[in-house]
């Protein structure tokens, strides 16, 4: 279950085979060419970004243009990832596999699997554990048309109380799911294709009275955001954000402290990340994403602006401290303005790959680890030969042009394996 594919055990003298004997079909197809460096974007953003009504958020880029979803279907578009253009809602359909029509459509996670947008989403009735669950629908591009495939799993499937607000993590191609709402945050692999739980995989990540839970990976940590207090609630409303983090992705997590977060129940009482202020208050529910330089940036939302309930969009910079844990915002507290994030005239990236993101081992704008255990190895190889493609390779050529010609083709995959 948590075992790296890795590369099949392929030898030098295979590998070498491989790619040239590749290299004539690989000749035809379809190359791109470099994009162009990242926009000096000056100039500053003012919290909160809009649109109103925005809750529960999910970003994905694609393109070079970032896309919102929340809670009821809103869906947005934005070039910069502050400024959003609503465009109506994603879905036009209602969910039929739950049994009560009162049952909502919340909290969607959307992400690129496969190179093809997968949109999970909670399907559960307000104030209810009577049998909730989580559903995916999938589209060939954010702005869809996307099409239901029903359920992935509900209480009665796992036996865990409260089954939504998800949280796809890919890792070494396999795809896992976290989900979880005050009873627990929970874990569970899926099937390759994204759309079942595997039985007898679960388990749990975090205690109770926590949700919305998502994974940012850096520094060799997976840290885990939960969101804590209670929402929805407007002035009233008392959501923060904590975190922990695990050197793997199944834990155990652990506050700064060293408490695991399996053993924390209460709430606010685990390590505060992000904690609301008088003029933002409810700070909660969020996701993250990497901005062209490689920074992350946490979207969220609050409860109120001041007096004046009502969610709203927020989107504040996650640096990291010198032991290596995420400071959110203005020292842990959203910002009122801050230098806008930076972007790129052409597809910002990159992309994940059979489910990891790659990364430039060594500052050149080039991805040379994409199996992600950070050396450059035979798996790598095999990765960019597997993929060489996918749009995931096609639309970043910059990031994989190892030969330098300016172009990606069969000549890159074997400029890599000469590097290892």
């Amino acid at each position: 279950m948590h075992g790296d594919p890795g590369a099949g055990g392929l030898s030098r003298r295979s590998m070498l085979a491989r790619i040239g004997g590749a290299t004539a079909a690989l000749g035809g197809i379809g190359t791109a060419t470099r994009s162009g460096v990242a926009d000096e974007t000056g100039g500053q953003f003012h919290n909160p970004t809009g649109p109103p009504g925005f809750g529960d958020v999910s970003v994905i880029e694609w393109s070079g243009t970032y896309y919102v979803y929340g809670t009821g279907r809103a869906f947005a578009r934005s070039d910069d990832l502050v400024t959003w253009e609503p465009q109506g809602k994603a879905v036009d359909w209602d969910p039929d596999w739950h049994g009560d029509p009162e049952a909502g459509f919340w909290a969607p996670d959307v992400n690129r699997f496969d190179d093809r947008v997968y949109l999970y989403y909670s399907h559960s009735t307000w104030g209810s554990q009577d049998n909730p669950g989580i559903g995916v629908a999938t589209a060939d591009h954010p702005e869809g048309p996307f099409t239901d495939h029903g359920p992935v799993f509900r209480n009665e499937d796992l036996s865990q109380t409260n089954c939504i607000d998800s949280e796809l993590v890919v890792l070494d191609g396999t795809p896992y799911l976290i989900w979880g709402s005050f009873f627990g945050i929970w874990g569970v692999e899926l099937t390759p294709d994204g759309m079942d739980y595997v039985p007898g995989t679960a388990w749990q990540l975090a205690g109770d009275n926590r949700e919305g839970a998502m994974l940012v990976r850096e520094n060799d940590y997976f840290y885990l955001f939960c969101s804590t207090g209670h929402c929805c609630d407007g002035v009233e409303s008392t959501y923060e954000i904590e975190v922990g983090r695990s050197e793997s992705l199944f834990g155990p997590y652990r506050t700064r402290d060293g408490r695991d977060l399996r053993t924390i129940h209460d709430h606010h009482a685990g390590q505060a990340v992000l904690s609301p202020t008088e003029e933002f208050v409810g700070t909660g529910h969020n996701t993250a994403i990497r901005d062209a330089a490689g920074d992350w940036w946490m979207l969220y939302h609050i409860e109120a602006l001041g007096d004046d309930p009502g969610r709203r969009l927020m989107v504040d910079r996650i640096r990291f401290d010198d032991a290596d844990w995420p400071v959110v915002g203005c020292d842990g507290q959203p910002c009122r303005e801050h230098p806008r994030p930076t972007v790129d005239s052409a597809p910002t990236g990159p992309d994940p790959i059979d489910g990891t993101v790659p990364r430039d081992l060594d500052g050149d704008g080039r991805y040379e680890d994409l199996s992600g255990d950070e050396t450059l190895n035979f798996p790598d190889v095999n990765r960019l030969f597997q993929n060489i493609e996918s749009a995931s390779v096609q639309d970043h050529a910059d990031a994989y042009d190892f030969s330098g010609d300016g172009t990606v083709d069969a000549q890159d995959v074997l400029a890599l394996f000469e590097s290892v």
